[in-house]
């Protein structure tokens, strides 16, 4: 395609821009297409023609064809790099089944080399699996698997099971080629489930008949059968002309290692009808030569040596060493089979010569890749090494560029740094003397609560109860072990106060005859993971609504703990149904002692929170009988800072250093 081309295709994509099909609009102007858009959609033309052009001249149409030329140069014009790295792979295709490897391997590098350079996952995972076929062909088996293996972690990656399957069918196929043939089908199966899931009938059609080659090679001729039966049903959804023709001659070929000749000829013969309409000559002159070898075999010589000449004449035109050597070979035990030794010698020796040249064929077909290999890598080692000098020196001059900033900033940072010094260490003392404050006060709660709950075991003992002791001691150790766990914090989750108050009311349900209820509840927009709060700061008062409020009552009793939020403060409610603080006072005078206690250490403990947060906290406690007749209970009233994460706190800790370091603590 010439300039002229690229203009009329231009000029004809900006008139059907310009086509007004809204006749309520008077005037529409339409908005072309950029050059450089054109100029894409000319690339993806011209690919497509190529590849009309080679399936219908694939004998005579040259690997690398004019449309394929064009369209490089287009895409190297405008830095087209996806379509150029996808013309070089359809190149390297091409190349590879015309068993000109080197020049596969070179197109194969080079799309390689795209597809990294703009760090496209699924090109690049498709392009390494394209770059495995060629070695597998060459035997290099071990680069093969790498590069499948390679391909199939970047597929994984990016939950690309197109390519993911693609890799392990050609897994599989490395270790079929290497005979290993239950290794194989297991990768073979993995590609078929992989295929399942896509819905992608062809990959499992192929799937399933490599399955089938495998077992064929291990003897399993019954089994092989299955599978090639059952490859040809999913060929038969997706109508694979091609896909038939394979699967006839895996089973005709298998019915011929079952000595059954008839259904053998018939495959074969099918396959050939098949062969002979895709115009695939290398499968036209192997159906003939397979059709050759089975007529030999039921001493039908004539037909076996006219099917024979068939498929060497096919194999000379397109020149496949490989199909003239098979049916020469085959020809020559024809004619011996029919006493023309003169033939049968002629044909041994052309057998014996192209055995020779694809012996050395295929070991230069192995050095030139394995050079061509070598070259790359050495290519890339070189443009590495350029980047790790340029990059060098960009560093170096960076460095002393910097090395000027760098000494005048010590300098400044030295003299701030040693007025900072000695006001640092102040603030350090007074903050750990804040802390030790903190944890003696909540060291005063803990054996306070452990010595009620141990009371509460001493009953059950007291009164030979086993079965309750029992239950009551491994509840009892649970919570002990949330305790211990809290107490070597400054702060603990809302969830761990949670699972602490659960397993506390639930004992002390244990211990009522009367029974009483519980209810732990959070506003929507409290996150219990993630804000925090002193430990076992409700759990003083949740134990005086049990032991000085429900105990004494005659009807079934509640404990309520709410914690509620209010912009950035958390309210925490512990309320009863009890009998309210003043009988409560009445009926137990060390009642008044032991709340006295828990609000004492409470509110000690919020005065620590206040100097380290620098934020009002507050304790209220309220008698409901007092305020109204109707009400009974104690409704207890807890408000913090809200606390989000220990980053949050450290934030706190560290900006409030820093505040007293410049000696203004903020009330």
């Amino acid at each position: 395609m010439n300039l002229n081309a690229h203009i009329l295709i231009g000029f004809l994509i900006l008139g059907a821009c310009t086509i007004n099909n809204d006749p309520t609009k008077e005037q529409q102007v339409a908005v072309p297409l950029s050059i450089r858009e054109t100029d894409s959609v000319v690339v993806v033309n011209l690919i497509n023609r190529s590849k009309i052009y080679y399936d219908d001249n694939i004998s005579t149409a040259p690997a690398f064809d004019e449309f394929l030329t064009e369209a490089a140069e287009l895409a190297k014009k405008n830095n087209f790099i996806k379509p150029l790295s996808e013309i070089y792979s359809l190149a390297s295709k091409r190349y590879r089944n015309r068993s000109d490897y080197g020049e596969a391997i070179n197109y194969a590098n080079e799309a390689l080399d795209l597809a990294r350079k703009i760090d496209n996952k699924s090109l690049l995972a498709n392009s390494i699996n394209m770059a495995a076929v060629i070695y597998r062909r060459v035997d290099e088996n071990s680069q093969a698997m790498q590069m499948h293996m390679e391909a199939m972690e970047i597929a994984e990656a990016t939950n690309d099971t197109f390519e993911q399957s693609v890799s392990l069918n050609g897994i599989g196929n490395v270790y079929l080629g290497l005979k290993r043939y239950h290794a194989s089908i297991e990768y073979f199966k993995k590609s078929f489930d992989l295929a399942v899931q896509q819905k992608n009938v062809l990959g499992q059609a192929i799937n399933t008949n490599n399955i089938g080659e495998a077992l064929k090679n291990t003897g399993q001729l019954d089994s092989a059968l299955v599978y090639f039966y059952r490859s040809l049903e999913y060929n038969s959804q997706v109508n694979s002309e091609v896909g038939y023709a394979i699967c006839y001659n895996s089973i005709g070929d298998t019915y011929r290692l079952k000595n059954d000749f008839k259904q053998a000829l018939k495959h074969l013969k099918q396959a050939l009808v098949l062969n002979e309409k895709t115009r695939d000559k290398i499968n036209v002159s192997v159906s003939y030569s397979m059709l050759g070898e089975t007529y030999l075999q039921v001493y039908e010589y004539t037909k076996a040596i006219e099917h024979l000449n068939e498929g060497l004449s096919i194999a000379m035109e397109i020149g496949s060493k490989y199909q003239i050597e098979t049916c020469s070979r085959l020809l020559a035990t024809a004619y011996e089979k029919t006493e023309d030794l003169k033939n049968s010698i002629r044909y041994l020796k052309i057998s014996q010569v192209y055995k020779d040249s694809i012996f050395n064929e295929a070991s230069l077909r192995h050095i030139t890749v394995v050079r061509a290999k070598h070259e790359a890598d050495k290519s890339k080692y070189q443009i590495q090494q350029l980047n790790n000098e340029t990059s060098l020196q960009k560093k170096l001059i960076s460095q002393q560029q910097k090395t000027i900033l760098y000494f005048t900033f010590f300098v400044l940072a030295f003299v701030a740094g040693s007025i900072l010094i000695y006001r640092q260490v102040k603030l350090n003392a007074g903050y750990k003397s804040i802390l030790m404050q903190q944890r003696l006060l909540r060291s005063q709660m803990n054996p306070h609560f452990i010595f009620n709950a141990l009371s509460a075991i001493q009953v059950y003992i007291l009164e030979n109860d086993m079965e309750n002791s029992s239950k009551f001691l491994s509840h009892f150790a649970r919570l002990m072990r949330q305790v211990l766990h809290s107490s070597q914090r400054e702060y603990v989750s809302l969830e761990e106060e949670k699972n602490m108050l659960n397993y506390y009311l639930k004992l002390q349900q244990l211990r009522f005859v009367q029974p009483f209820s519980f209810t732990i509840t959070f506003d929507k927009d409290i996150d219990e993971a993630l804000t925090l709060i002193p430990p076992m700061i409700t759990q003083p008062f949740v134990e005086n609504s049990v032991e000085h409020g429900l105990r004494s009552i005659e009807k079934n009793g509640l404990v309520e703990v709410r914690f509620l939020r209010d912009n950035n403060t958390l309210i925490i409610e512990i309320e009863d149904n009890g009998i309210g603080l003043a009988d409560a006072q009445i009926l137990n005078k060390g009642g008044a002692k032991h709340e006295s206690m828990a609000t004492r250490i409470t509110n000690e403990r919020l005065q620590v929170i206040e100097r380290m947060t620098k934020k009002q906290c507050s304790l209220t406690i309220t008698d409901l009988h007092s305020d109204s007749a109707q009400k009974s209970g104690v409704l207890v009233k807890i408000r913090i800072p809200i606390i989000r994460s220990d980053s949050d706190l450290n934030k706190n800790q560290t900006s409030t250093k820093s505040r007293k370091i410049f000696g203004k603590w903020i009330k």
